[in-house]
């Protein structure tokens, strides 16, 4: 009986990504140096993030097929209602609490350390229009942006919670059928299985992604 050869290790994704920073600040003070006009700079600059800009393409193009099949084999799975209940409860409670930590820890530290307080910055006139578009946030807006008017008009705008949404109710309806959602169970964790193994790849473009982001940065 022969003892099966060591598996070869690569390199950490975490090493990767810190040489790619590293080589990423090198590239753009590269640029930034040889490139003293700064519009020549912004344009090279434009064309070394592409690589940046795809991969964050790339990301939004998973979330809403991935959040999609894994929630509802997860929950095709757990069998019942009162099951994804629980999970639902013990989720929002985990999401409210992390909202809480993350405000309260922001306006502790925003206080404390006061970013840019001694920059002498001007500030604008009281009056000043700042052109931006505001909306009053409403609980009634809130809860009506949950439920999605189209799936398909959520998964192109990556709508997140309405994609939760109608995944849950798919999944509970999904799991009710028992025998006769067998089949459609199986295709969708099949779908499952694939979008993670696409999210697997473009994973792999971390490195040239962080290069990319970094080098554009400094570049300008």
């Amino acid at each position: 009986m022969t003892a099966s050869a060591p598996q070869k290790r690569g390199i950490p994704p975490a090493y990767l990504i810190l040489v790619a920073m590293l080589v990423g600040i090198g590239v753009g003070y590269f640029v930034f140096v040889n490139f003293p006009d700064k519009q020549a700079a912004k344009e090279v600059a434009g064309y070394i993030s592409i690589m940046s800009d795809v991969f964050l393409r790339l990301i939004k193009m998973l979330i809403g097929p991935l959040v999609f099949s894994t929630l509802v084999v997860g929950i095709a799975h757990m069998g019942d209602a009162a099951s994804v209940g629980r999970v639902f409860m013990k989720a929002m409670l985990w999401f409210v609490t992390a909202s809480l930590v993350s405000l309260v820890l922001g306006l502790v530290l925003a206080n404390w350390l006061q970013p840019g307080h001694n920059l002498g910055l001007p500030l604008p006139d009281v009056g000043a229009a700042t052109n931006l578009a505001t909306a009053k946030f409403t609980l009634k807006e809130f809860v009506n942006h949950l439920v999605p008017k189209s799936f398909a008009e959520a998964m192109a705008n990556n709508e997140i919670l309405q994609i939760v949404v109608f995944s849950m109710f798919f999944g509970v309806a999904l799991a009710a059928l028992g025998e006769k959602g067998k089949t459609l169970v199986l295709v969708v964790e099949e779908l499952a299985h694939v979008m993670l193994k696409i999210t697997g790849y473009v994973m792999k473009l971390a490195p040239l992604a962080v290069l990319s982001a970094m080098a554009a940065t400094v570049a300008v």
